[in-house]
């Protein structure tokens, strides 16, 4: 009787002894779990090197969302061009011509140092076939290389665009299209060591879009009232006599 109650408290500090060790084995297993989930995490912020002259840290490019009309993940938006052209490192530029009825759509930071205005026809149709289709927009970039400011969702082949270059004053000229129309979706030069693009939704005429990139002039020589051009439109009071009116 006394060894079989021997054996049985063995027994069962045994079962205990087991018990113990996988726990251990779990928590350990749970942390290296752990540890490994926060450097993948971590190492998706990891910045690139991404060769270029910004003085500003690379951010790593998230998903583009519908662009250039709709905002991007990632971007940082202002209410105006001026707003936007006060947190670079650089003078900023941008188109003192637009297409006509054309106005600023957003003034936004992609990569943290480049620039990015988006136009739109205002009360354009956007509908078509009972879907959303904007096709009156231009989009202009500007920053440090030609990689950053061509880095857009836009890919000619999905266009059915042609690419195609020429010598410049200042470098060669990027451009595509359908050269045989004359027709162009987009333009990217180099000029005082700053690259630039434009990029027109719907293709415009090669003279209009070289009117266009003729007459990029810094953000502070634009008139402030030219808000078509650099957004931040005033903020129209109603007086509450007005608002009562409105009120059915």
């Amino acid at each position: 009787m006394r060894n079989l109650i021997c054996k049985s408290i063995l027994a069962a500090i045994a079962v205990g002894l087991l018990s113990v060790s996988y726990v251990s084995a779990d928590t350990v297993d749970q942390s290296v779990s752990i540890n490994n989930s926060k450097t993948a995490s971590e190492s998706k912020h990891v910045t690139p090197n991404m060769g270029n002259a910004s003085a500003i840290i690379q951010i790593p490019r998230t998903q583009l969302v519908g662009w250039p009309i709709m905002t991007q993940d990632g971007a940082r938006n202002f209410k105006g061009v001026v707003a936007a052209a006060q947190k670079l490192p650089y003078e900023a530029e941008v188109p003192s011509y637009i297409p006509y009825g054309y106005q600023l759509y957003t003034a936004r930071h992609d990569r943290n140092d480049v620039l990015e205005v988006v136009y739109y026809k205002r009360n354009a149709p956007i509908y078509q076939a009972g879907e959303k289709f904007i096709t009156n927009v231009m989009a202009y970039r500007m920053g440090y290389s030609l990689d950053t400011v061509r880095d857009t969702a836009y890919i000619p082949a999905e266009y059915k665009d042609y690419e195609w270059s020429e010598q410049g004053e200042s470098g060669k000229v990027y451009y595509t299209g359908n050269p045989g129309k004359q027709l162009i979706r987009s333009i990217t030069w180099t000029q005082n060591d700053m690259a630039y693009s434009l990029f027109f939704l719907d293709l415009v005429k090669a003279a209009d879009a070289e009117f266009y990139k003729e007459h990029i002039v810094p953000v502070k020589n634009i008139d402030s009232s030219r808000y078509e051009l650099l957004g931040n439109y005033p903020i129209t009071k109603i007086s509450t006599k007005k608002r009562e009116r409105i009120i059915p």
